[in-house]
């Protein structure tokens, strides 16, 4: 086994492990760090990509600027003393369904997209830039989109218990 093969293992196993975390902990700061986790596992990705620019893009955008703003936005909400943050939720069969069959239909619909595709492995921003607002400006656009949206949804949960 290679080294670079052996870094893409450790880079999925944390985007796995991350993601695994951030769904079924019920505390909200291991919810965070679970999601921290993840969002380096994906910099390791693109960094396995060749696109180093991006990956370092990913740590100092996601991991520290958004985790941390919403680290502090934990840890400054109003709550009594002895409370410590906690998602109240119930993970059940039917929840896992439909989050296996949407991977799933995700896998399958996207494999022949990557099966062809020769990866550019240069460090060049400009080649970079080339890429993706040539040919894969869609793909990137939807990254982006579905990222935020999970931000959005991370934000509306932690905020889900108060009452207005």
């Amino acid at each position: 086994m290679s080294a670079q093969t052996a870094g893409l293992g450790v880079a999925i196993a944390l985007v796995a492990l991350g993601a695994v975390g951030a769904v079924l902990l019920r505390e909200v700061m291991r919810v965070l760090i679970s999601l921290g986790v993840f969002l380096f596992g994906v910099a390791a990705v693109y960094a396995y990509l060749g696109y180093p620019f991006l990956a370092v893009a990913q740590v100092f955008v996601y991991v520290g600027g958004v985790l941390v703003l919403m680290v502090f936005a934990v840890m400054t909400a109003r709550r009594d003393r002895s409370e410590r943050p906690a998602f109240v939720s119930r993970h059940d069969v039917g929840s896992a369904a439909i989050a296996a069959g949407t991977g799933a239909m995700l896998f399958l619909g996207l494999r022949p997209l990557f099966q062809d595709a020769g990866f550019a492995r240069s460090s060049a921003v400009s080649d970079l830039a080339q890429e993706l607002l040539g040919p894969r400006l869609l793909a990137f656009e939807a990254g982006g989109v579905l990222l935020l949206a999970a931000l959005i949804a991370v934000a509306a949960a932690l905020r889900g218990g108060e009452d207005r």
